[in-house]
């Protein structure tokens, strides 16, 4: 069995591509797999999602108050007050580039050529250009995407498609965007959706609407808003309530919306939940707004729980997973009034039995850890 090595940005933080790797990493380490999961940065004390012990977690970067971690601390804040120690070697439209010092591409890169491993997985583009480069000859250079190729800026996708060409594999979550790279790069290209590894819950039902998501412009909750207010007196009529879950740096903005249209009593911010099965089990809907999504585990999750979902169109995650009026709903990309007309229709509806959320439920059994774990075994062409 091959060995597999995945360079992450933060194995100790809440999020998506956190959450798909985690479960990823624990299904091939249950299958027998040796794996290893170098971490960028760390700033806690345990990673966020559970992991299997058997997976090996090596930091290149602690944050957290100790006097080991000095030096690491002290460039940070050089870097963050006076500029010092800027990156050489990463590439400038890394979206997070400020977090980044020469220090720890360094230790990057260092990482990246010393690594023992049969295959070397990295996780995001910036990092998936710098295995391209530097990655060693006799490992399987592997380019994970969490992201659809169209969202990334023009110059951005430039320098991603040149690059990709010197990876062994890429792999993508959805169809779409596979035949996006595979029209630009030689490299074969293989669908490796998120895995779904969750219980359903059996919880009532309440007359309330769910999002969760990183609160940032691309996931839409400012549009989600906006719906509400069109449907304000709706909510207020049939006593449905929606709970925002997430932190990002468009709170304060959101709140502002919520106060501005005076929807208060309609919509709640709340900070992100280790319990969103429990949120999404208990809700009629739920609904992914964003104005661009690689795939949407939320999606999954909620579909999962019975919660019936809505979405926009012309979005690549959501229209992998979605079969419009078959298994959730899809309304005009970014057409707020659109949304809050069919969360509206719904609120009017007996959702108990609606017939979508059974063949949400059939959609979700594609994502299942085997499903999964075997797309990625093709992958790296791991015949063991």
């Amino acid at each position: 069995m091959k060995s597999i090595t995945f360079l992450m940005h933060n194995i100790y933080a809440m999020g998506g591509t956190v959450k798909s790797v985690t479960q990823l990493a624990n299904t091939l380490a249950e299958k027998g797999h040796a794996v290893t999961i170098i971490s960028v940065f760390r700033g806690s004390k345990q990673p966020y999602f559970e992991l299997d012990p058997r997976i090996q977690i090596r930091n290149l970067t602690d944050y957290r108050p100790d006097p080991r971690n000095f030096k690491d601390i002290f460039i940070n804040r050089l870097h963050k007050y006076t500029g010092f120690s800027k990156t050489k070697w990463l590439s400038s439209h890394e979206p997070g580039l400020s977090q980044f010092t020469h220090h720890v591409e360094k230790k990057i890169i260092k990482a990246i050529r010393s690594t023992n491993t049969d295959v070397l997985v990295g996780t995001r583009a910036s990092y998936n250009i710098l295995i391209s480069k530097h990655g060693a000859v006799n490992i399987e250079k592997v380019g994970m995407e969490h992201m659809n190729l169209g969202a990334y800026p023009v110059e951005y996708r430039k320098e991603i498609v040149n690059a990709y060409q010197d990876l062994d594999r890429i792999t993508t979550l959805t169809s779409s965007d596979q035949k996006r790279y595979q029209r630009y790069v030689k490299t074969p290209v293989y669908i490796v959706p998120n895995i779904l590894d969750e219980p359903t819950l059996n919880l009532a039902k309440a007359q309330r609407i769910v999002a969760a998501g990183r609160l940032e412009y691309e996931k839409g909750f400012d549009l989600l808003i906006e719906s509400i207010r069109v449907i304000q007196q709706s909510m207020r009529q049939l006593n449905y309530t929606l709970s925002i879950y997430g932190e990002g740096t468009e709170r304060e903005h959101l709140q502002q919306l919520i106060d501005q249209y005076e929807l208060n009593d309609c919509i709640t911010l709340h900070p992100h939940t280790r319990q969103l099965a429990e949120k999404l089990a208990q809700s009629e809907m739920t609904i992914v707004p964003s104005r661009n999504e690689g795939f949407g585990m939320v999606i999954l999750e909620a579909m999962n729980q019975g919660s019936i979902v809505i979405s926009f169109d012309q979005n690549t995650g959501p229209e992998s997973i979605i079969d419009n009026n078959i298994n959730g709903y899809l309304v005009e990309h970014g057409n707020s009034e659109a949304l809050g007309y069919k969360i509206r229709r719904l609120m009017n509806q007996e959702l108990k039995n609606n017939p979508i959320i059974d063949e949400a439920r059939k959609t979700v059994d594609l994502y299942k850890p085997e499903q999964v774990y075997q797309a990625f075994r093709t992958a790296i062409n791991d015949k063991s």
